[in-house]
């Protein structure tokens, strides 16, 4: 070893203490943070002027430390204050401050935050235009972040802007997006309110026996997670699409367990709602009486509800009072205190360096004890994977030339004999007579098939050798194919993002393949008349989308439907260390999605 590495380590190791000093005594001051951003979130609906007084606390302790990530969360709560309290000119003020600020450092999971919140300011105030818009905005910084639960919420909030704007059928196709992208996060929560909203789209378009369907599967899991809120919404909901589907004695139950469930769990809020809907389930019924009755309990919660509301105003402005009569106690003892605990911080601060600094030489002792062999651990790990890539890669590159062999052969070859069959056959027609006119058809029939076949050879071997594809790449090979399709029979919509450079040959092989396979299987099996396709390359791999409106089948009966297609599809996507997904429910069309990673 050199002189000068000694050295170099004593440096290291005295510049890493240091650091570890420092974050460790910064950790009681990001408590302290964290500690008064949690009361403010819990206390902004009930206590708005409680949380304003901690939110000017974290906003000036950051403004110190220039903690910016405080400062966002601060003022996304101070927007939904102003928010609630009506005035959404000060609120959009706030958000528009805050997403600034995120802007300029790249926080992309707080720009979709303050997006949504945005998006869902101008939803309440019906300019449907600008809320996709920032909807929009918030998934795409999902996608950077790989979020799978952020996504799927902007997928749901999209949905709401076009259930509101009566576009029923686009709002259920965000919906199942969502659903998709809870299930892959395993988020049982999201999970359940996609299913209530699909449920509820699908009454909406009065197909009630799909609402019933999924509205019981979103029961079911809200009570597995004990959701009150939940299930009171399922319940009134179920009400109300077997209300509207004129199933009155099942109305009537439902919303009999609505009431009996809000009693329990003393939920007034829900309690009126369900009272109000039973009320119109007996007047559509005929059965004014009850309708009455029902109306009279409503009003007497809703008239309940107001009073507690008047009481709780009163007790706000005392606790008000009694808060600022401890905070002028509790300023008095910080100021008295503020010396001592200095003196207590700097002791325990060189205490927990000086045992840091120990810890960290043990390990540092650890590390180059097992440095050797971990390197040798990782030297034969990548031999490993480079020895799998390098098969992988022989396995494809075999396949391809293959089927460049077979393509040729069809075009050089029986394409050359079907051509040289076709010009035979139409001199043969100067030189003798047909006996009558069956012959003559049979003979241009003939023709005709002979022709049929040549085109066919000609189609085949284009798509078992695209050239567009290792000319042109990707995106261009696939607009080639699906280009090929019949429109009245088929429409494709292809869109892609993020692929304007060239893929991995390998790649582009595979994802073609699968593609293509895919397409077959849809234009073969599925009965559908729409499909979308959608290819998104980000930082971690390429995300394909595959959806139809086709037939669907049920996904839990996956291994009866094991084609050769979905099995070809399966083993390209396993050779890229890629996974593949399937949605489907009978009825309502196939979601394929697949990731590719780099």
């Amino acid at each position: 070893m050199s002189p000068e590495k000694p050295y170099l380590l004593k440096k290291i190791f005295i510049s890493i203490t240091t650091v570890l000093g420092v974050l460790i005594l910064s950790l009681p001051a990001i408590a302290q943070q964290n500690k008064l951003l949690d009361s403010a979130k819990n206390s902004f609906r009930a206590k708005p002027e409680l949380a304003s007084s901690l939110l000017v606390q974290v906003k000036n302790n950051a403004i110190k430390t220039n903690d910016n990530y405080s400062i966002i969360t601060a003022e996304l709560i101070e927007g939904n204050i102003a928010y609630f309290k009506g005035k959404h000119d000060q609120a959009l003020a706030i958000y528009l401050h805050a997403l600034t600020i995120a802007e300029k450092n790249n926080l992309h999971e707080q720009i979709a935050a303050i997006c949504n919140e945005i998006g869902t300011l101008f939803k309440k105030n019906k300019d449907l235009k600008k809320a996709l818009l920032y909807y929009t905005r918030a998934m795409n910084e999902s996608i950077i972040i790989s979020n799978d639960t952020q996504i799927a919420n902007s997928h749901n909030n999209i949905g709401l802007v076009y259930e509101q704007d009566g576009k029923f059928s686009t709002a259920l196709k965000q919906y199942k997006k969502a659903l998709f992208y809870y299930q892959k996060a395993k988020d049982k929560l999201g999970e359940s309110y996609s299913l209530e909203y699909i449920g509820y789209v699908f009454g909406l378009m009065k197909n009630y026996d799909s609402a019933n369907k999924y509205l019981q599967k979103s029961l079911s899991l809200r009570k597995e997670l004990k959701d009150n809120y939940g299930i009171a919404v399922c319940l009134i909901e179920l009400a109300e699409i077997n209300r509207d589907k004129k199933d009155f004695n099942l109305a009537i139950n439902y919303a009999k367990q609505a009431i009996f469930f809000c009693k329990k769990i003393n939920y007034p809020d829900m309690l009126q709602q369900g009272y109000l809907v039973l009320s119109e389930i007996y007047e559509h019924k005929k059965d004014f009486a009850q309708a009455y009755e029902a109306h009279k309990k409503y009003v007497a919660v809703k008239d309940s509800i107001f009073s507690v509301a008047k009481s709780n105003q009163i007790n706000e402005l005392q606790t008000r009072y009694d808060t600022e009569k401890k905070q002028q106690k509790i300023d008095l003892l910080n100021k008295e205190s503020a010396i001592q605990k200095l003196k207590l911080t700097q002791r325990e601060g060189i205490i927990i360096v000086i045992s840091v600094g120990f810890l960290f030489s043990l390990v540092i002792g650890y590390l180059v004890y097992n440095r050797f062999k971990l390197r040798q651990n990782a030297r034969l790990q990548n031999e490993v994977i480079a020895q799998q890539d390098l098969a992988t890669k022989a396995v494809l590159n075999a396949e391809e030339n293959e089927r460049k062999r077979i393509a040729s052969e069809l075009h050089d070859g029986l394409g050359q004999m079907f051509s040289a069959v076709k010009l035979n056959l139409s001199a043969l027609a100067d030189h003798f007579e047909f006996k009558d006119e069956h012959g003559k058809k049979m003979y241009y029939k003939t023709l005709s098939l002979v022709d049929e076949s040549c085109k066919e050879v000609r189609v085949i071997s284009h798509q078992m050798a695209p050239n567009v594809l290792l000319k042109a790449g990707l995106t261009s090979a696939i607009r080639d194919f699906i280009d090929k399709i019949d429109v009245k029979k088929l429409k494709v919509n292809l869109s892609t993002f993020g692929l304007q450079d060239r893929l991995d040959q390998n790649i582009e092989i595979v994802l073609y393949r699968v593609i293509q396979e895919a397409v077959n299987n849809v234009i073969k099996h599925s009965g559908a008349n729409s499909l979308d396709i959608q290819l998104t390359k980000d930082e971690e791999g390429i995300n394909v989308m595959i959806e139809d409106n086709g037939n669907g089948f049920d996904t839990n009966q996956l291994e009866k439907f094991e084609s050769i297609g979905l099995k070809n599809i399966l083993t390209r996507v396993i050779y890229l260390n890629g996974t593949l997904d399937f949605s489907s429910t009978p009825g309502q069309g196939t979601l394929i999605a697949i990731f590719i990673p780099f």
